[in-house]
C-alpha cells in the first residue's frame, strides 16, 4: 500500500513539473508574441507601393498582422505573387525564423482597399518545414 501510494505522489509530482514547465513555455511565447508586436506596431503604418500594414498586435502565441493591398494601384502584383514572396520572407529571415522555431507564430491578414479579408493565413514552423502541404 505504501509503495503504491510513493508511486501516485512520484507522479503526480512528474506531471505536475511538466506541465508547469508547459506552462512557462507558453508564457514565455505568449511575452515573445507582445513584445514583437509592440516593436512592429511602434513603426506603423508602414506604406510600400501598394501594400500598407497598418496593425500588429499579438493574440496568445501568435503576432497577428493585418495589411491593406490596393490591387488596383500603379505596379501591383497578384496577390498571390504578393503573399508567396511574404511567406518566403517569415520562412528565410534569421530573426523570425528563430522566433518561429521557438514556437511563436504569425497571423497574416491582408485586405483589399474595400476591408475586404482576402488573405489569411497562419505561418509557423511547420508552415514553413513543409510549405508545399499548405
Amino acid at each position: 500500500m505504501k509503495k503504491s501510494l510513493w508511486l501516485t505522489i512520484t507522479a503526480m509530482a512528474v506531471l505536475a513539473g511538466c506541465s508547469s514547465t508547459d506552462a512557462d513555455q507558453q508564457r514565455q511565447i505568449e511575452m515573445l508574441a507582445q513584445s514583437r508586436a509592440s516593436v512592429l506596431s511602434s513603426g506603423l503604418p508602414v506604406e510600400q507601393g501598394p501594400l500598407s500594414i497598418m496593425k500588429a498586435a499579438a493574440n496568445k502565441g501568435t503576432v497577428e498582422i493585418m495589411m491593406i493591398y490596393n490591387t488596383d494601384a500603379k505596379g501591383a502584383k497578384p496577390l498571390d505573387t504578393v503573399l508567396r514572396t511574404s511567406m518566403n520572407f517569415y520562412c528565410t529571415d534569421r530573426e523570425v525564423k528563430s522566433n518561429l522555431e521557438m514556437g511563436l507564430s504569425y497571423r497574416i491578414k491582408i485586405r483589399n482597399s474595400r476591408g475586404q479579408l482576402m488573405v489569411d493565413q497562419i505561418v509557423t514552423k511547420d508552415y514553413c518545414d513543409n510549405p508545399t502541404a499548405n
